[in-house]
């Protein structure tokens, strides 16, 4: 005796009609039996109301009408694609000044205009920290790399140096 074929190899040896007709006989099946557990929902309801006790939960609306939004944010509310032209962007209550014009940029300018010479990144880093400017960044030298970047009148000698334009 050979194994029974399962799955797709079992169909492949069917014709169309076959099944179809086996189809349709599974579909019958599920229809008897969906009605048989109907009925018998219907028979367990009865018992439930003539001893007082509510059926089954009530029936669900449709659902919200299309069109109408949910709770949340209201449209337009000047986040996304769709922030009206003007508003502001970033962090609440912070309105960004002029670039290059912060007290970090105006303390690198200090140190590098007492400068004779073009200055390395790490000299300019220490010098601007012991002239008295205050931060808790552990890496400073990136910070002060990005602001030396923005600022159009320092010049950039090569890796590392700068110094006023």
């Amino acid at each position: 005796m050979g194994r029974r074929k399962r799955g797709w190899k079992a169909a492949s040896g069917l014709s169309l009609g076959a099944l179809s007709q086996m189809i349709e006989e599974r579909r019958a099946a599920l229809v008897a039996r969906r009605d048989e557990v109907a009925s018998e929902l219907a028979a367990i309801d009865a018992d439930l109301g003539s001893v007082g006790v509510a059926t089954a939960a009530p029936k669900r609306g449709p659902g919200r009408p299309p069109g109408k939004r949910g709770p949340g944010r209201p449209k337009g509310s000047g986040r996304g694609p769709g922030r009206p032209k003007g508003s502001k962007k970033g962090k609440r209550g912070h309105k960004p000044g002029p670039k290059g014009q912060s007290d970090l940029h105006n303390a690198i300018r200090s140190v590098l205009k007492g400068s004779a010479e073009p200055m390395k990144l790490v000299d300019i880093a220490g010098k601007v920290r012991s002239n008295g400017y205050k931060t808790k960044s552990k890496n400073f030298g990136v910070i002060l790399g990005l602001r030396l970047s923005e600022m159009a009148d320092v010049k950039r000698v090569e890796r590392g140096v700068y110094s006023m334009r």
